[in-house]
């Protein structure tokens, strides 16, 4: 394959990373962004305000903006986010572009259509969210409209589409969105297991049960609470921290007005967001997460598993996939703060099967979650295009 001359070395080409917003980049994306560097590729990455994050051009790339990102499902301001979409990769002229998320995915590949020439594009689903699961009258109206046009988006031999978890990919191949041959699931984003080494659980007087997300409903905080009052009315002695922001603008947020009630209640500890995750979870004793949000694959529970931490999470379609069931955690009823609960008793009573649980976990992270072996296989579907690219200089140069 030709390479060509960026002006500070030899490059690949032009690679374009388009990521929702910069929060989400920083926190699970910046090793991939390293690795497809490394690998050759001048890289510009498109994201909510890139130009005026300074990090981006300190580390090499090259910023695209995109708008503030919104969980809206606003018709003008999604029009909005398509034609940024569209405008940025008729500018940028990629030889191979990648998008994070559902929606930028599903944008980028219908703004595909009307670039020429169309370079080969790689979408990442990291869940599916509550597209395939609510009941809102508006999402289901969505649902409708969008179903019959992710094939438009994702088809085609120059497309291919990586999932986080296999009941993603049977979802979307029901829907005949995709084909067989052009996905694969590669279970999320990597951890990085250096910042979330391995601790000893510490001998806490009181044990602490450590709740970290977003403040959204979807993600279980209601029945967190609720678990943590029936555990707290049965005698059991515990510590109940919640880390994370209010997921102000989401429509699935939850209201102020419930979380200063659960703060005046005093049941559940609120921390706010967090910095220190890996300090964090280092003090806790169990991480939950009883999330029936259409997770693709929720990091914050494999960074718990490198930390040595028994794991509580739903069984539901990423969060299942994080835990060997019973082994390096427990799996309990989507929307059920009772079942929540036993799983969360059975735990703070039992300090070995935590012990065990942790170690093991730690185990199967270095086994198959590493930064590097998630990285590895993601380049490893970059490749599969570099055949379209030999055969586009080769005509060129006839």
């Amino acid at each position: 394959m030709a390479c060509k001359m960026d002006g500070v070395g030899m490059s690949k080409g032009k690679f374009l990373l388009i990521v929702n917003n910069a929060e989400t980049f920083w926190s699970h994306r910046v090793a991939l962004a390293k690795s497809i560097m490394e690998d050759g590729w001048e890289l510009h990455l498109a994201t909510s305000n890139a130009s005026q994050d300074s990090r981006i051009a300190q580390m090499g790339m090259i910023p695209q903006d995109l708008p503030p990102y919104s969980s809206s499902l606003n018709p003008l301001g999604q029009a909005r986010v398509l034609f940024e979409i569209f405008k940025t990769i008729r500018a940028v002229k990629p030889d191979i572009l990648h998008t994070i998320t559902l929606r930028y995915s599903f944008w980028a590949g219908l703004a595909l259509h009307l670039i020429r020439p169309t370079p080969p594009a790689v979408f990442t689903i990291a869940g599916l969210g509550s597209l395939l699961e609510s009941g809102k009258p508006q999402v289901k109206a969505v649902r409708l409209l969008v179903a019959p046009l992710f094939r438009i988006a994702f088809g085609g031999k120059k497309r291919f589409v990586i999932f986080q978890n296999p009941d993603d990919a049977k979802a979307l191949l029901r829907l005949g969105a995709v084909e067989r041959e052009q996905c694969a699931v590669i279970r999320g984003s990597g951890v990085d297991t250096k910042e979330f080494a391995f601790v000893p659980e510490p001998d806490n007087e009181i044990p602490i049960v450590l709740f970290s997300s977003r403040l959204l409903k979807a993600k279980g905080i209601g029945e967190f609470v609720h678990a943590a009052r029936i555990l707290k009315s049965k005698g059991i002695v515990a510590r109940f921290q919640v880390a994370g922001d209010a997921g102000v603008g989401n429509h699935d947020a939850v209201s102020p007005e419930q979380i200063a009630q659960w703060k005046e209640e005093g049941t559940v500890e609120f921390l706010g967001k967090r910095k220190d995750m890996p300090q964090l979870m280092a003090q806790a004793n169990i991480v939950t997460l009883p999330s029936y949000y259409g997770e693709g694959l929720p990091k914050v529970l494999l960074e718990a598993a490198s930390v040595g931490r028994a794991i509580v999470t739903t069984d539901m379609p990423g969060c299942r996939e994080t835990v060997e069931k019973d082994v390096t955690g427990i799996l309990v009823e989507p929307k059920n703060a009772w079942s929540l609960s036993d799983a969360l008793e059975n735990l703070l009573k039992d300090a070995p099967l935590r012990k065990s649980m942790g170690e093991k976990g730690r185990a199967r992270i270095e086994a198959d979650f590493t930064i590097e072996k998630v990285n590895a296989k993601t380049l490893s579907v970059y490749k599969r295009f570099f055949p379209f690219k030999e055969k586009a200089a080769l005509k060129k140069a006839a």
